[in-house]
């Protein structure tokens, strides 16, 4: 693979750090990353300091909003990282999705689904500004607490994936905010695994509506969905993109090794926008 353009670091909720990242990359012979955590750039802020040699960093970030219970995700690639407008978006979606994750931890608590601390989960997480349901079940197996009956990852997936049962929708920013703000600090706003929308229509409609492209190759698009989304980019003139979603001990099932989707060349135009600035 030459270009792996979605990885996550522990500055959201992978489990590498932005170094080891770079030397997965290294080890895999993948030429180009971006790092982009769920509405953070620390991990690009560190490796300011430490430029990774052999591999090219294309300053990136993922925007994570929810549309009637589906994941809504907008990358942004060839961000500026230190403008003080993606501070502010970023600082007031964290507060938000940290209120979204305290108000179906404390339904789970209600329902008598566990006893556990929501001051314990920031405690334990008390670097990251965002606290997502990773955040809870990695501070449970922290303190090897258990749910009687039920696996932690299965308690995740009912109280705090979208898709849950007992999931409370709370968010309100929006993949129109999340372009907005990635087209205003100068970057390139791509649709991130459009599968996960579930609605081709809303795909189209965020590409009217100035989403520059789509992630076409991620492991979870099926060979036919992966040349649908191929035909939708073409047809609408919008950049390709791919990568992995990698989030090291994180990752489901579906994902089995760094760097499994991507862009398996450098003639993508994605890649020849501008030069890297990491």
């Amino acid at each position: 693979m030459f270009a792996d353009l979605h990885l996550h670091s522990t500055f959201s909720d992978g489990t590498d750090t932005p170094l080891e990242l770079c030397s997965l990359a290294k080890m895999s012979n993948v030429k180009v990353v971006s790092i982009t955590d769920h509405d953070a750039v620390g991990a690009l802020k560190e490796l300011q300091h430490v430029i990774p040699e052999d591999v090219k960093v294309i300053p990136g970030i993922e925007i994570s909003t929810i549309y009637k219970c589906r994941y809504l995700h907008v990358l942004g690639y060839y961000i500026d990282i230190f403008d003080k407008r993606l501070e502010n978006f970023i600082a007031r979606i964290s507060e938000e999705k940290t209120e979204n994750t305290r108000v179906n931890f404390e339904n789970a608590v209600s329902k008598g689904v566990f006893n556990y601390k929501w001051e314990r989960v920031l405690e334990l997480n008390a670097e990251q500004p965002r606290i997502s349901g990773v955040h809870v079940v990695k501070a449970m197996e922290a303190d090897l607490y258990t749910i009687s009956g039920m696996k932690l990852w299965d308690m995740f997936h009912l109280h705090f994936w979208v898709k849950g049962q007992e999931f409370i929708e709370t968010e309100t920013t929006s993949g129109y905010d999340a372009i907005d703000i990635i087209k205003q600090i100068g970057g390139i706003p791509i649709i991130a695994h459009p599968k996960s929308i579930e609605n081709d229509d809303i795909v189209l409609d965020l590409l009217r509506y100035g989403a520059q492209g789509l992630e076409i190759f991620h492991p979870i698009h099926s060979i036919e969905e992966t040349e649908k989304y191929i035909q939708i980019a073409e047809e609408n003139k919008k950049y390709i993109s791919g990568g992995s979603d990698w989030h090291g001990k994180n990752n489901g099932a579906e994902v089995t090794h760094f760097a499994m989707a991507g862009l398996e060349h450098e003639n993508y135009e994605i890649l020849k926008l501008r030069k890297f600035s990491l």
